[in-house]
């Protein structure tokens, strides 16, 4: 026998010998998967939660265009959710991944957080009438508690101007044709029974020719302002003020 086939005789066997020393590689379903080298996790990344947060927020965003400026705090913290999964993400690139979801979640939140804004800036210069002046229920309200049956200097100042204000109205005898009803500031008080505040009422007489129907919406109402004490049977409330309105919405 020559060299070279001894040679090549001796490397066989020992890579025959080192076959039968390695362990069994098993074929069936059930059997214990084989531990994977610790370079095959090298390229993962976990999906930051910052980031899915502020997606998440940025699709419901939406909600901030009605007519609540609490609303707005939505798309705020959305805001709030992406930055910080965008500076997350950018110290641990090797670890977390999400930017793209994270600067999406953004523009969205940015969007509705700034079109919600500017248009409830607009919607507030151009809901009154024009003619009309906008008040609001603080200024009909009497410094001393003790005397809150009482119109303050402010709400004086007020009678015979043409004024807009907006409320809720108290339920109606009947909800259709409504054309005598009390305002109120706050639509907990007047739709679950409570009893508003006096300088938190206005009784609201409609002009002829106008008449609503019941709703528990934010109600817009314009007209000459009166500071009198109406006739307790008309709406079934003791009220500071009165408002004739010429004006729904």
């Amino acid at each position: 026998m020559s060299t070279t086939e001894a040679a090549a005789t001796t490397e066989a066997d020992d890579d025959a010998n080192a076959s039968s020393l390695a362990p069994p590689r098993s074929t069936s379903l059930f059997a214990a998967p084989q531990p994977r080298a610790v370079d095959d996790y090298a390229g993962y990344r976990a999906l930051s939660a910052p980031a899915v947060v502020s997606l998440v927020i940025g699709a419901i965003s939406i909600v901030a265009l009605l007519d609540f400026w609490a609303l707005k705090a939505i798309p705020a913290l959305g805001v709030i959710a992406a930055v910080a999964a965008i500076v997350q993400i950018r110290n641990r690139p090797e670890e977390l991944t999400g930017l793209k979801q994270a600067k999406l979640g953004l523009a969205l939140c940015g969007f509705f957080l700034i079109g919600s804004s500017a248009y409830a800036i607009v919607t507030h210069q151009l809901e009154v009438p024009e003619g009309y002046e906008r008040i609001s229920y603080g200024l009909l309200k009497n410094p001393d508690d003790n005397m809150q049956h009482v119109a303050p200097p402010a709400a004086l100042e007020l009678d015979g101007k043409r004024v807009f204000i907006k409320g809720y109205m108290f339920p109606p005898a009947h909800e259709t044709g409504v054309t005598k009803f009390v305002l109120c500031r706050d639509n907990g008080d007047c739709c679950f029974g409570g009893q508003p505040p006096p300088c938190d009422m206005i009784f609201v007489d409609l002009q002829e020719g106008l008449d609503t129907t019941y709703n528990r919406r934010l109600r817009h109402v314009a007209g000459t302002f009166r500071v009198a004490k109406n006739d307790k049977n008309d709406v079934g409330k003791q009220v500071l003020y009165r408002l004739d309105a010429d004006y729904i919405k």
